[in-house]
Formats: structure tokens, sequence, C-alpha cells
């Protein structure tokens, strides 16, 4: 990592990298020939975008169609690869090609920033994720391209099926369509593509690992089993929820019945942290902007391309309350789950819940709510930022200054994680010898 780096944590390192080429990335965006008019964009955008594309979120101030030049747009699909990947780990990948070996703080800090364990093989893992995350986001590029040739022509249907694969499988919400995937709600085939391609990313390279090895040693670890759960639960009831609220609302009343089972299953797949979207989030039922903050909020799998609390987090801290109050002791498939991992869920969680409140209520002195609109018009927006989602009822492209500042360090915390975020500004560690009395508090 070079003597820069010699005197800071993990933490920190992970977040001046991400910083650095956030910063890189608003330069080169903000220069003419990234602009479709050829003019200097501002910088402030230029760097809420370069924010937005590496920390795969997709909120965007500037419509990425009309404003970016060809060069601007692949610049931006650039940062989107390498914010899924990481750059710690192409970084990684391009030091094993020297025949370099890496040593315990390299593989601490890339296993860090994987959210994976530190018993992995570094070289197996980092060849496993690249080779992968570029097997299947071509296989998606060929698929939708079978929808975008006829559309847009050889040339520019190809490109358009890479992009939104790329896009869509590291979560990032990105399109060239201007309206994102508004116009394609009776396109049942872009829309089940690109759901399986945002589950795909979502799920995480651990447990994916995991189900390809299956049929060698028959056997799932404890963790995949608990996310293939947590993440099937979301997504069934998340669909039968929005069957019954936009259907109530009557939201897809213009859509025949299996377009209308596909859209909603669509408002189930990507509020977990892609940010493409089928409807116009203003015109979503109450209901159904509740659920979609929920599924913000939770987000994909530990070790993933997806933002948010993750699964395992909540499935750890419910089944812990479900415990609790049963008074049963905490285990999960025979066996206990260690007092840590429950302190670090909790602390996730209301952690979370903080960063939310106070960065809403900054939003709510400095944005204007439009008529109509309630406190849900700013949640959406500061949820989907530290969740990396992208989704918006239309605050983005009206942001004051502070407001891109709040959401550009929200998207940075919901990129590198709360948990390393928070660590690099501050120490973890507990190192004083004294032990204080114990005491009680009422509680309750």
């Amino acid at each position: 990592m070079g003597n820069i780096f010699k005197f800071m944590s993990i933490s920190q390192i992970i977040v001046s990298v991400y910083i650095g080429l956030i910063i890189i990335g608003g330069l080169v965006l903000s220069l003419p020939m990234s602009s479709a008019s050829g003019d200097w964009t501002r910088y402030l955008d230029a760097l809420f975008t370069a924010t937005s594309a590496l920390c795969v979120t997709g909120q965007v101030t500037l419509n990425t169609t009309t404003h970016w030049s060809p060069f601007g747009k692949m610049f931006i699909l650039l940062l989107i690869e390498v914010g899924g990947l990481g750059f710690i780990t192409l970084w990684m990948l391009f030091f094993m090609m020297r025949g370099s070996k890496a040593n315990m703080r390299q593989r601490i800090v890339l296993l860090e920033s994987l959210n994976l364990p530190a018993d992995f093989d570094l070289k197996k893992i980092v060849t496993y994720i690249v080779q992968f995350t570029l097997f299947i986001q071509f296989i998606g590029a060929i698929l939708l391209s079978f929808a975008f040739i006829p559309q847009f022509g050889w040339i520019t249907g190809i490109l358009y099926g890479f992009f939104h694969s790329i896009s869509a499988f590291n979560n990032a919400g990105f399109d060239l369509l201007g309206d994102s995937l508004i116009g394609y709600q009776t396109n049942f085939y872009v829309l089940f593509v690109i759901s399986m391609l945002i589950i795909a990313g979502g799920l995480g390279f651990l447990v994916w690992r995991d189900l390809l090895t299956y049929r060698h040693n028959h056997k799932l670890l404890r963790y995949t089993k608990l996310t293939l759960i947590g993440t099937a639960t979301l997504l069934i009831a998340g669909f039968i929820l929005f069957i019954l609220s936009e259907g109530i609302n009557g939201t897809f009343n213009h859509l025949s019945l299996g377009d209308f089972l596909m859209n909603t299953f669509f408002l189930s797949v990507t509020p977990r942290t892609a940010g493409y979207a089928n409807i116009d989030y203003s015109h979503l039922s109450t209901l159904g902007t509740f659920i979609t903050l929920i599924l913000m909020f939770i987000g994909g799998s530990s070790g993933s391309i997806a933002g948010g609390v993750k699964v395992s987090t909540i499935m750890v801290t419910s089944m812990f309350l479900i415990r609790y109050f049963t008074g049963k002791p905490f285990t999960i498939y025979a066996r206990t789950v260690k007092i840590a991992t429950i302190r670090r869920a909790l602390f996730l969680i209301l952690a979370a819940l903080s960063i939310i409140t106070f960065a809403s209520m900054v939003l709510l002195l400095t944005e204007e709510i439009p008529h109509g609109f309630g406190i849900e018009y700013i949640l959406m927006e500061v949820i989907s930022c530290l969740s990396t989602v992208g989704l918006t009822m239309g605050l983005t492209p009206n942001l004051t200054i502070i407001g891109k500042i709040i959401l550009i360090i929200l998207m940075l915390m919901g990129r590198v994680g709360l948990i390393t975020f928070l660590w690099s500004i501050g120490s973890h560690r507990n190192n004083s010898t004294i032990k204080y009395p114990e005491m009680n508090i009422m509680i309750g």
C-alpha cells in the first residue's frame, strides 16, 4: 500500500482510497470532454456523480443520458465497475499478476473491504470474484442486447446491453434510457433479466461461491443458508405486500395481469440497493413507500455489492429478539452465536438509524418539500443514499449545496460500510485495563 498508509488503520486505508478515487473521478467528470455540450461541469455535480457511480448508488443530479458525452458515460461505467469489484480487489489482482505476494496487512485490508472472514485464500477469492463478476455481466449483456438491438440498432443495442448489465449486477441503478425503466413496464423480459442481475449481485460472492461448489461438497455454510432464507423471505413478503398496496392503489391498472405481477415483483427487488425505477416513486401508494423504505434500509447480503445494514444483520437481530423474548438460548443451526456478533448487529442498526435521523433533520432544514409530500420525500433520499440504492421521489436534481454534500457523505458511508467508516474516524479498541463495578439501570 506504500508508506503513506503505514501508520493508518485498516478502516482509514479503505476510506482514504475511496475518497481519493471520488475526488479524481469528480475532476475527470468536470472536464469539458466528459459533457455532451463540451462545457465544464460544475465540480460539485461532477463529484456527486462520481460518488454515486463509485459507491454504486445511482443517485444523480444531472441526467446521465443527456448531460454526459460518450467518454463521460464510459468513465461513469468504469467507476461503477471499480466500485462494484472494489478498487482494492483490482489493485490486489494486478499485484498478484506481477508475481508478488501480499503481506498480512494487505490481506486484512482486502478482506475487510469485502467484509469477508480472515481465513480466506486471498489468491483464490480475488480470482474468483473477478471471473464470476465478468461472466455474469457478460451473460446479462447478451440477454439484454436481444431486447435493445431491435430498439436501438446493433451497436447502440449492444453497448446499452453491456452498460445496463454492469449497472444492474453492481446494483448501481445508472441508466441510459432517460427515465430508468419506467418505459419498460410492459416489457416482461427486460424487467426479469435486470431483476435476476440485481439479485445475483445482491447475494454476495461468498454465497455464490458456496452455491457453485455445492455439487462437490454437498453442504452449505450456515451463513449461506441464513442469507438465502432471509433474501427469499424479503422478496416474497415484499412481492405480496406490493401486490396488495399497489393493487388497492390502482398503480398498475393500465397493465395486464402478467405485467402487473412482474412490476410488483420488480418493486420488491429494486429497493435491495439496485435503484432502477419502473415507476415514478411519487405515485407509489403510502404503504408501498413505507415498504420501500424498509427494504432499502435492510439492503442486500454481507460481502456483496449491495448496501444497507444487510440481510444477515436483520436475521441475527430478529432471531435474537425472538429467543430473548421466549427465554431460550440464542443458537442458529445448532451453533451458539457470539455475543460480539449480536453487539455488532445491534450497533450497526442503531448507528444507521441515528445517521438517518441526523441527516434527515439537516435536509428538512435545507431542502424544500413540494406541496403534497411529507417527510417521506426526505427519508427516501437519505435512506436511498446511505443504503446505496438510488431511488428518489424527485429531490435529487433540486438539492442545495448542503444537501449534495450530506448525500455524498452518506453514499461513501454506505459503500465502505458504516462500521468501517465510523472506525476510520475513531478507535474501536478499548485499551483500558481499568474495570469498574457493575450497576443496574431501570430500562423500559
